[in-house]
C-alpha cells in the first residue's frame, strides 16, 4: 500500500515537496487556501480581446544556479519554455527623475571600501554591519540599502548577511536569468497537474489532530483528510496557529519567528498610453513602496505592466495617487489593475539557530515535516532545496 502524505500549503515549496513525493509514488494530497496554487508564483493573467498578458506579483526572476528547480522543471518537461528576460537597468528615482544607479554612489567612497569584499566576512554580520563596510557608510545609507530593502518588500538593515544572496554553483546549460514563457505560476500549475497529486484548492486548512496513528486535516469547507505523513509549507503564523493543535512546543516556537505582508499592486498600460523609458525596477528611496517592477523584461507588443510593492498601511487613494505620479498617467489610462498580498519572514541575525532548533523538535515528531521561505533563506531555490532535504528525511 502506497504511504499517503498530506501537505498543506500550495506555493512553491509546497508544490516541490508534493512534486518529490508524488515521483516517489506516494498517495500525495495538497491543500491550498487561494483559488489557485503558486504563493508566490503569482502570474497574474489579464485578457483583452484577442490579447493575453501576464505581470508578476511576487517572485520575478530564477537563475542557472536554482539546480533544484531546473530538476523538477526538466522533469515535467518544460525546459523549453524558459525564456530570456530584456536587458533594461534597475534604477533609481529621486527628486522625480530616474536615474542610473550609478547615480546614487559616491565613487571615492565606493573604491575605497570596496577592496574589503575580499577579506571580510559574513558570518555572524548584518546586511548593514557587512555590507556599509564593502560601500561605505553614506552610499549604504542613501542607495544600496533601498535596493537590499527591495527584495523582500521590507527593512533589511538587520538580516543575517550570509543569508541575503547566496552564491551557488550554476548551470552552464541554461540562461543567467531567465523566466518562463506565460509566467512563473507556469511552473506551479504544471506541477500540480501531475499524476499523483490530489490538489484541493479554495478552502484553509483549519485544524489538526492524530488519529489512530495519522495525521487528519480539517479544512474551512469541512473536508478531512488523513495520511501517515504532514507536510506544512504555509507561512509561520498559520503554521502556528495549526502546530497549537498537535505540538504547542512547536507552535510557540513558531510564533517568535517576525515576518512582513507584502502589499502589492499591479497595473496593466496599453504601450502608447505611457512614455517611461524601459526599466527592470525602479527603487524610490524612502517613498511609501519599496519597489515598482516592471514587466519590460518581457516586452509585449500590446501592453506594459508595472507591480508596485508598498509599505504597509496605505490607503488605495495613496497608492494609486503615487503610482499615477511615478508613470506620469492618469487614472483613466490604466487599462487593468490587481492586487495582492504576500507574506515574507524577517529574518535576523540567530535565524541559523531558530532554524536548527526547530530540526531538533520536529526530529522528534513521527511523520511530521516542514518547508517554506524561512529556514535557509527566502529565494526560491531556498524553498525547494528545503522540501528536498525534507523529502530526504522522510524517506530515511
Amino acid at each position: 500500500m502506497a504511504k499517503e502524505v498530506v501537505i498543506i500549503g500550495g506555493g512553491i515549496s509546497g508544490l516541490s515537496m508534493a512534486f518529490y513525493c508524488s515521483q516517489a509514488g506516494m498517495k500525495t494530497t495538497l491543500i491550498e487556501k487561494d483559488n489557485k496554487v503558486g504563493g508566490s508564483f503569482a502570474s497574474h493573467q489579464y485578457a483583452s480581446d484577442n490579447d493575453r498578458f501576464w505581470l508578476e506579483m511576487g517572485a520575478h526572476t530564477c537563475y542557472s544556479s536554482y539546480q533544484n528547480l531546473l530538476g523538477i522543471v526538466e522533469e515535467c518537461g518544460i525546459m523549453d519554455t524558459i525564456i530570456p528576460r530584456e536587458k533594461v537597468p534597475f534604477t533609481l528615482l529621486k527628486n522625480g527623475k530616474v536615474s542610473s544607479i550609478m547615480s546614487g554612489l559616491n565613487l571615492f567612497e565606493l573604491l575605497t571600501h570596496a577592496p574589503k569584499i575580499f577579506s571580510l566576512k559574513k558570518e555572524g554580520k548584518t546586511v548593514r554591519s557587512y555590507y556599509s563596510q564593502i560601500v561605505g557608510e553614506n552610499n549604504y545609507r542613501n542607495t544600496i540599502s533601498h535596493f537590499f530593502n527591495a527584495v523582500p518588500s521590507q527593512p533589511t538593515d538587520d538580516f543575517p548577511a550570509d543569508m541575503m544572496f547566496k552564491s551557488r554553483e550554476k548551470r552552464k546549460d541554461v540562461l543567467k536569468n531567465y523566466t518562463f514563457k506565460n509566467g512563473l505560476q507556469s511552473v506551479a500549475l504544471t506541477i500540480a497537474e501531475r499524476k499523483g497529486i490530489d490538489v484541493r484548492t479554495g478552502s484553509a486548512a483549519q485544524s489538526l489532530a492524530n488519529s489512530d496513528g495519522k495525521y487528519v486535516v480539517k479544512t474551512a469547507d469541512g473536508q478531512e483528510v488523513s495520511a501517515d505523513s504532514l507536510v506544512i509549507a504555509v507561512p509561520s503564523a498559520p503554521a502556528a496557529r495549526l502546530l497549537q493543535d498537535i505540538n504547542p512546543a512547536i507552535a510557540d516556537h513558531f510564533t517568535r519567528l517576525k515576518f512582513a505582508d507584502v502589499d502589492s499592486v499591479g497595473v496593466v498600460i496599453r504601450k502608447n498610453n505611457v512614455s517611461l523609458k524601459p526599466v527592470a525596477a525602479i527603487i524610490s528611496p524612502n517613498d511609501t513602496f519599496f519597489s515598482m517592477v516592471s514587466r519590460d523584461t518581457v516586452p509585449d507588443d500590446n501592453f506594459r505592466g508595472f507591480a508596485f510593492h508598498f509599505r504597509p498601511g496605505l490607503s488605495e487613494k495613496d497608492k494609486f495617487k503615487r503610482i499615477n505620479e511615478v508613470l506620469g498617467v492618469g487614472m483613466e489610462k490604466i487599462e487593468h489593475t490587481t492586487t495582492r498580498m504576500n507574506v515574507v519572514p524577517s529574518l535576523r541575525i540567530n535565524h541559523k539557530d531558530w532554524a536548527d532548533k526547530t530540526d531538533q523538535m520536529l526530529a522528534g515528531m513521527r511523520g511530521l515535516y516542514m518547508t517554506g521561505n524561512y529556514y535557509g533563506g527566502m529565494a526560491i531555490e531556498d524553498c525547494v532545496s528545503r522540501s528536498h532535504d525534507e523529502f530526504n528525511r522522510m524517506n530515511r
